[in-house]
């Protein structure tokens, strides 16, 4: 079982004249097993820095980042913001080039791409994708390299809301079949809601404001009553918080 166990965490920033900005403050955080945990919070709450430090991107100024599967250190996946696939290579050689186990690696591409609705697109070059077709192959090369952990950067932000919509149907419809351990920051209620079993908020000033869980039965649709009273109420939650910054 994937863990991520995040101990009082902290992240300050001295610019040139030495001043300093603390931008994440104390975060204590456990993400365990097959889960899916969103990070939401106004900007300039710290959401991207603290997914860069537990992927190792960046380094924290004290605390600690474990990312355990069983007695091994786990294998982490990414998806960022944009797809940042090698133009000059097709799709299905873009998912080869991460790829650490070269056993059966075609079987497993092959699989998430169908999974993505793209199974018929390896042979193209990136060019001859639109963005939301590139985001998807993005987001079958993060899933094809077997990750015990995911994390995902707001993967979505840059997609209109039609595309962004069949692309959460697409990443729920995953997750339900690999269960992976995943910490995914989004600036976007509905996001949160649809694809999390629980919510966490960021406070301006990189701390943790509160923790919602969210038992919800899935696979989940924007259209569900029972959705859109819950985004009500985070979305209430949020605005009282950006309210009082």
């Amino acid at each position: 079982m994937a863990n991520i166990e995040i101990k009082q965490l902290e992240k300050t920033y001295t610019d040139a004249k030495g001043r300093q900005t603390r931008v994440l403050d104390s975060i204590d955080l456990t993400v365990s097993g097959d889960t899916f945990v969103s990070i939401v919070g106004p900007s300039g709450s710290g959401k991207t820095t603290l997914l860069n430090i537990v992927s190792g991107i960046e380094s924290a100024t004290s605390g600690s980042v474990s990312l355990r599967e069983g007695g091994r250190d786990a294998k982490v996946g990414y998806v960022f913001q944009d797809p940042r696939l090698l133009p000059w290579r097709t799709v299905m050689q873009n998912l080869s080039f991460v790829q650490d186990d070269r056993s059966d690696w075609e079987v497993r591409a092959r699989h998430y791409l169908e999974l993505v609705g793209l199974g018929h697109l390896g042979d193209r070059f990136p060019a001859q994708l639109s963005g939301g077709q590139q985001q998807r192959i993005g987001i079958a090369r993060a899933f094809s390299v077997e990750p015990d952990i995911l994390l995902m950067d707001e993967p979505f932000s840059h997609l209109d809301a039609m595309t962004s919509r069949s692309l959460r149907e697409h990443l729920e419809q995953i997750w339900l079949q690999s269960r992976k351990t995943v910490l995914f920051v989004t600036h976007d209620i509905t996001e949160a809601v649809q694809l999390s079993d629980r919510i966490i908020v960021l406070a301006p000033g990189g701390r943790i404001h509160e923790t919602i869980e969210v038992d919800l039965p899935r696979p989940r649709r924007a259209s569900d009553p029972r959705v859109a009273v819950l985004q009500a109420e985070v979305l209430a939650r949020f605005e009282a918080l950006e309210a009082a910054a």
